[in-house]
């Protein structure tokens, strides 16, 4: 983002970023494909999708993570939050699923978001 609060795309970022990094990330994002898909033939498909949206949410996150902390520090705030949102979205995720067959959708939608809402902020501020 610039300062404007605009997105832009700069490749020429992709010079700054260690070789190491783009593997490990390359890597890690393979592994979790490939587990989704273990996932996908045991459960369904239906329960590898949701774990197909892991590895492109997690490296997005990493990676701002990592921004961060080079301009102010550690980010371990940063990472607790990441994990207690992730643990919310599961748990949104497994609302959709259990009920997306019973409910109509808009419902099953607003209670799978209150669920992730009151998990999440129970979660926060049970770790502050």
């Amino acid at each position: 983002m610039n300062a404007r609060g605009r997105i832009r795309l700069r490749p020429s970022k992709l010079r700054d970023t260690p070789v190491r990094g783009l593997v490990v990330r390359f890597v890690f994002g393979a592994f979790v494909s490939v587990v989704a898909g273990l996932v996908g033939l045991y459960w369904g498909p239906v329960a590898g999708g949701v774990f197909l949206a892991f590895p492109a949410i997690l490296a997005a996150t990493l990676t701002l993570i990592e921004e961060e902390e080079h301009r102010r520090g550690p980010a371990v705030q940063d990472v607790r939050g990441a994990a207690l949102g992730a643990t919310g979205l599961i748990v949104f995720a497994v609302c959709v699923w259990a009920l997306a067959a019973r409910l109509p959708a808009l419902l099953v939608l607003g209670l799978a978001t209150a669920a992730w809402a009151v998990v999440a902020g129970a979660l926060y501020h049970g770790c502050r």
